[in-house]
């Protein structure tokens, strides 16, 4: 069963069914006994509602102060020019892009703060259910058995989203740890093997914005992908094992026909869609794509009933990384902005008084103050539903299977000595059909890295690419004047974040700062 109508029932259904956190021996004033709790799939994505809703809200995956943007921000898919003084916000989003940030700069401690707050919710859920079953797990049905492993592996993700951005992070696994930092090898292995040992016991049929079996091993895919960036030591054979483990489980998965399909305003379930944030625009809301990104005129086309926000953009370089007859182009907005009658809009703020025609390129100086106000081709693979405010419907795909194909095939050509092979071929080709371009004869390694970001484009996976193909420190962004939105990074240290400060003030002699921040 889909969680998603329990995390749009999250705040009913929780204060119905959890104990409340202060009362250790609260009352069941029921006559349903404690034990006959949680014996249900139904029952259990109740309980855990709370730790899947961590993925939504404002501050949630793809906050744009947060996770979303350290993996985005970070990266060559994305510009957040400042135009006079828009989106200044202090000179965070430059500093993003710029590889400039600090100890104590706000997506640095917000993104510290999604992955533990998701652990913790975790860790919420598994004290719950030993204060309603017991202590002795031995004892419990395999219902219970089931929610425990979905739980831990769930846990385990929001370790591997910690882990990828700070390095040596703690391990927490239970709700009374002693706090203690970990190397980024002593959580990966924690990683793997709290995944490793529950997938047995997972539900194998998907179940839409669940962890179930394949989630699972996508989960571990990703790990094992990046596991020479973890832990110096590559596992490039476990990838590809775990890649087809998915792609031949026999659960159901099919690349859609139409490349926009996963991303439609009623996604829900579909069958290209592996593990999603689940959103709603009243009840799950954080997905404002549309708003960030779409320019003030944009408002009047579709009918927004809040301000659109003129921000990120893609680079003109990475936008023209697409060829014109690829479907995926569409994915950004570039030219008039035509209104319902067909005219084009005349924008009007200030000394601009012109018409509202978006441009790819960024005619910026390297402070990013005199970017114009239509610079940069706008993200719009979402589809955008009339009439909305702040927040959009549409689920957010975290993985899907067009990833787990591109996964294959470089894990493949990675065990090749970087070359292709028939295998590797097909497995990209197999993304590449539906795009209206002629299939791969032969597959490079760089060609695979731009393939991956024309397909995945701020899907929240481009900064973990840019480090695993060695390209995460180099220069990026032309500009008109000839500048670079972001030179060269001043060390390989920014392959990580920093610790942020309010968490290693919060714990003295705990931490070790990562080499390169003060």
């Amino acid at each position: 069963m889909s969680i998603k109508a329990y995390i749009l029932g999250a705040g009913v259904a929780l204060s119905a069914l959890l104990p409340a956190c202060v009362d250790l021996e609260p009352e069941i004033s029921s006559d349903v006994l404690k034990e006959d709790y949680y014996k249900t799939p139904e029952q259990f994505a109740t309980l855990l509602a709370n730790a899947y809703a961590q993925l939504a809200g404002e501050y949630g995956y793809v906050y744009r102060e947060g996770y979303w943007s350290m993996q985005e921000y970070t990266s060559d898919e994305v510009a957040v020019p400042t135009r006079g003084t828009e989106w200044a916000d202090n000179g965070v989003p430059l500093a993003m892009g710029q590889h400039k940030w600090e100890v104590n700069t706000r997506d640095v401690n917000n993104g510290w703060s999604f992955a533990f707050g998701g652990v913790t919710k975790c860790n919420d859920v598994l004290d719950n259910i030993k204060m309603i079953k017991g202590e002795d797990e031995r004892q419990y049905d395999n219902a219970t058995k089931s929610g425990i492993a979905e739980t831990k592996v769930l846990r385990a993700f929001y370790h591997l989203l910690a882990m990828d951005l700070y390095g040596n992070v703690p391990v927490v696994s239970s709700s009374n740890a002693q706090l203690k930092q970990s190397t980024r090898k002593e959580v990966f292995d924690f990683i793997e093997k709290e995944v490793s040992d529950n997938l047995p016991l997972l539900q194998v049929a998907p179940s839409y914005g669940r962890v179930t079996k394949s989630v699972g091993q996508t989960i571990l895919a990703k790990l094992y992908l990046n596991a020479e960036v973890y832990t110096g030591t590559q596992q490039w054979q476990k990838a590809h094992d775990m890649c087809d483990s998915v792609i031949n489980g026999g659960y159901g998965y099919a690349l859609e026909a139409d490349y926009f399909t996963p991303f439609k305003v009623n996604n829900t379930g579909c069958k290209e869609i592996i593990f999603p944030v689940v959103f709603d625009a009243v009840r799950a809301q954080g997905n404002m794509f549309h708003l960030i990104t779409l320019h003030y005129a944009h408002q009047e086309v579709y009918g927004f009933t809040t301000q659109t926000w003129n921000g990120p953009c893609t680079h003109e370089d990475f936008y023209n990384s697409y060829n014109d007859s690829d479907v995926r182009k569409k994915q950004w907005f570039v030219g008039p902005i035509i209104n319902k009658s067909g005219s084009t809009i005349h924008f009007t703020k200030g000394s601009v008084d012109k018409e509202a025609i978006i441009v790819p390129v960024i005619s910026a100086t390297a402070d990013q103050t005199e970017a114009n106000t239509f610079d940069g081709a706008r993200f719009v693979k979402f589809e955008i539903e009339e009439g909305i405010g702040h927040h959009a419907n549409n689920d957010f795909p975290i993985y899907r299977l067009a990833d787990i194909y591109l996964m294959k095939a470089e894990a493949i050509m990675r065990l090749n000595s970087g070359a292709t092979t028939p295998e590797a071929l097909a497995a990209a080709n197999a993304v590449r059909k539906r795009t209206g371009l002629v299939d791969y004869t032969t597959l490079t390694l760089p060609e695979l890295l731009a393939e991956r970001g024309r397909e995945l484009a701020w899907e929240g996976h481009r900064r973990q690419d840019l480090i695993r193909f060695g390209e995460f420190t180099k220069q990026w962004g032309r500009m008109t004047t000839g500048e670079y939105y972001k030179p060269a990074s001043d060390g390989d240290h920014r392959k990580l974040f920093p610790i942020p400060k309010w968490v290693t003030d919060a714990a003295p002699g705990v931490y070790t700062q990562n080499p390169g921040y003060n």
